[in-house]
């Protein structure tokens, strides 16, 4: 703050040094008015004078420099101040005791702070030797000494002057402040004024205001500020002091601090708005069922504004829930507002799972509001609440690379606890496949978008939910059929036989879940769910159902080299539970894990772009054939066509004579991608059947999913008996072809033709 301020005394200072400068007609040249126009002229004639300056003798010396400080009027003097700056001179004479003129000369003072103008502290002496500057007084007051300085021909010669410095002991005014009081919200003016002996500080000083609301950040003061005529003035915006706000203004000349203090009146803010901030966590544990990541508690934070938008503090604000069903709890029913306006309290969890919210009310008026939705569940997933899908199942990915459809697809995994609310945020879940590449895991209730630049941007997702890429890449297994597995942390589903929100190991039966493996022998997505705790104890009317079917057997157990998880870490897969229910929703305490894996499986179809075509009847099609005379009978044909990719596994029911198709011989494939258009285009005969298709969104292993049935029947006509000649017949095209044209997402064209005769 001192430099400052030194600085702008040494702005005035130097505007009066720069007119007494001009006034001195100090660092003239000492150019001679005399010039020889012929530089050839003979010196010895009459003319102009040249001199020159001899290269030994006395007159190459310099002599010592006289220097002098002068006042603005050209007075001798020894003191300078903010309001009288000097003018220093140096006389540079020869050792003859002549005038040196256009020699440079160098001025410096002990006083390190001091304004030479100019700056350089360098002035060329005039024809009368004489070399003058300006000095200011800088920061400190005291004695010093200016010295000058010149060298010619490698003679250096120098002089010095003593003089002193001395600053006016400023007083100042009473903080002039308006309008008093102040509304909250207003602003106010605040001036004062510097005085030296009774009369304004002309030259520019620097004013710094302060105040504790300012501090705080409750109200703006432009600050520092610059006198003009020795007067400082600013202004004061009041953000929520409500409250008598003291200001002090003070500056420094010197090391010498001058102040004065004044009391801004702000008046008190009216609450005129009251408005919900946040609630975290949002999603809250049961009582007693909270552990690492999960609380009981939520805090929940209000602010109140008045009808500016400025915080009002000091103000007690009401709390109440919408419903207290369990034992549900409010830690605080009241509270104060803060100096930021905002006020919070705490919810505590009851033992039963509800929605809730909470009403804040500004005491003594009508202004009230309420906060978001809070969920009061276990946020823990369980396992009949753990959902995986697709967003394509048969991508075109059997050779060509990519994750944006149609060679990838968006696998999608959703979570809710035993309530069916959806998991918290940020809930973690894993995945892994048999081929292709899929993302490794991804955080509930957020979605991660990242730019060109590689900045990622989190972004709020769907409740419960996230979603992964699955790409089509190497490995690819030969069937085209990859398994996907995903897993989190969660808890077994258990029957509520009695309606307590909690497991009675008495009472209630549970999915006793073993560890989950990676499925990959699996045809359809229900092989790769594998056995997972569906037994006699756990929905007896689901007993009976199994992952093992006609496509594939043996899907509860898992096979050498088949990736698991290994829940329990004891290094071995487990494929039966451990008889214990796992879960927070434990009633009582037993030897328990709080938390087990939770899981889910699907496959997805890497289909080839080219197709398969193979027609399931005869190899051509003959149409009914119209003869003159003889009436006409058009009869429909149909013809069956497998349409499907170019894998060359055969499963389990599409071989010949399988129940239910009974194929007559085997059909190798999957089918195509989905989205892949399959057009008839016939040169002979007209179609009954639609002429095209659109392959479903399917991992269907079935041929049934990819025979199509065409019918076709003859474009020829025949005249009524009634006309002449009768029964004639009309036939434009009587020889062409079905040709079958299927492309692929990706654009890959297949065709096949079959003829066509009527």
């Amino acid at each position: 703050m001192r430099t400052t301020i030194t600085r702008a005394v040494a702005a005035t200072s130097t505007t009066l040094l720069a007119c007494l400068l001009a006034a001195c007609g100090g660092g003239g040249s000492g150019n001679d008015t005399c010039k020889t126009l012929d530089p050839s002229r003979d010196p010895s004639l009459p003319g102009c004078t040249v001199s020159s300056t001899p290269a030994t003798g006395s007159t190459a010396a310099l002599a010592p420099l006289v220097v002098t400080l002068a006042d603005a009027k050209g007075a001798p003097t020894t003191m300078v101040s903010p309001k009288t700056p000097g003018v220093a001179k140096a006389v540079v004479k020869d050792g003859a005791g002549k005038p040196v003129a256009g020699l440079a000369v160098t001025f410096t003072s002990t006083d390190t702070s001091a304004v030479l103008v100019p700056a350089t502290g360098s002035a060329l002496t005039d024809a009368n030797g004489v070399a003058s500057i300006g000095v200011a007084a800088g920061k400190q007051a005291g004695a010093f000494t200016l010295t000058a300085s010149a060298t010619r021909d490698g003679t250096k010669a120098s002089g010095s002057a003593s003089y002193a410095v001395g600053f006016p002991l400023l007083t100042m005014s009473a903080l002039s402040i308006g309008p008093s009081p102040l509304p909250a919200g207003g602003t106010a003016s605040l001036s004062v004024t510097l005085l030296d002996g009774g009369t304004p500080f002309a030259p520019a000083q620097e004013v710094t205001f302060t105040s504790p609301c300012a501090a705080a950040g409750k109200a703006t003061i432009s600050s520092p500020v610059t006198t003009v005529a020795g007067v400082a003035s600013t202004s004061y915006i009041d953000k929520g002091c409500g409250a008598p706000d003291v200001v002090t203004a003070s500056t420094v000349l010197a090391g010498a601090t001058t102040s004065a203090t004044g009391t801004v009146n702000v008046e008190a803010a009216v609450p005129g708005q009251l408005a919900f901030v946040s609630a975290l966590p949002q999603n809250i544990s049961l009582k007693g069922t909270g552990g690492a990541g999960r609380q009981e508690s939520s805090t929940v934070v209000f602010k109140l504004r008045d009808r500016n938008g400025i915080p009002v503090s000091g103000q007690r604000v009401d709390f109440a829930l919408t419903t207290y069903v369990g034992d549900l709890k409010l830690n605080f029913t009241s509270a104060t507002t803060g100096a930021d306006g905002s006020v919070s309290t705490i919810v505590s969890a009851g033992t039963v799972n509800t929605p809730v919210r909470v009403i804040a009310t500004v005491a003594g008026s009508g202004i009230t509001t309420m906060s978001d939705q809070l969920v009061i569940s276990t946020g823990v997933p369980d396992q009949n609440s753990f959902s995986l899908s697709t967003e394509i199942f048969n991508v075109e990915g059997m050779n060509i690379d990519g994750c944006p459809a149609p060679t990838g697809s968006n696998v999608t995994v959703r979570l809710a606890d035993h309530f069916n609310n959806p998991a918290p945020d940020g809930t973690a879940v894993s995945f892994t496949a048999e081929g292709g590449s899929i993302d490794g895991s991804c955080l509930t209730g957020l979605v991660n978008t990242t730019l060109t630049d590689g900045t990622v941007i989190q972004q709020k997702g769907i409740p419960g939910a996230c979603t992964v890429r699955f790409c089509a890449a190497n490995p690819r297994p030969a069937d085209g059929r990859v398994t996907v597995l995903a897993y989190a942390l969660g808890e077994e589903s258990f029957v509520d036989t009695n309606g307590t929100n909690l497991y009675y190991e008495s009472t209630d039966a549970f999915q006793d879940l073993g560890e989950p493996f990676r499925n990959d022998r699996a045809i359809t997505s229900r092989n790769a769910q594998a056995n997972w705790g569906v037994d006699a104890n756990w929905l007896p009317a689901r007993a009976a159902l199994s992952p093992d079917d006609g496509w594939s057997s043996g899907n509860a157990v898992r096979t050498p080299g088949e990736i698991f998880i290994d829940s329990n870490a004891n290094g071995t897969w487990n494929s039966a539970g451990d008889g214990i229910y796992n879960g927070v929703l434990k009633q009582g305490s037993s030897a328990t894990r709080p938390v087990t894996h939770v899981r889910g499986a699907l496959v997805q179809v890497m289909s080839t772009s080219t197709a398969a075509i193979t027609s399931l009847g005869p190899e051509s099609i003959a149409l009914s054939h119209c003869v003159n005379g003889t009436p006409f009978v058009n009869t429909a044909v149909t013809l069956q066509l497998a349409i499907r990719d170019t894998n060359p596994t055969v499963f389990t029911l599409n071989r010949a004579g399988a129940a239910p198709l009974n194929l007559p011989f085997d059909l190798p494939g999957n089918i195509l991608a989905a989205g892949t258009k399959i057009d008839f285009i016939p040169s002979n005969g007209t179609l009954l059947s639609p002429p095209s298709y659109i392959v479903p969104n399917t991992n269907e292993p079935s041929a049934a999913a990819w025979i199509y049935t065409i019918q076709m029947q003859s474009d020829a006509s025949q005249s009524s008996p009634a006309d002449s000649p009768p029964l004639y017949c009309s036939n434009r095209v009587s020889s062409g072809t079905l040709t079958v044209k299927v492309t692929s997402p990706s654009g890959i064209i297949t065709t096949r033709a079959y003829p066509v005769t009527d």
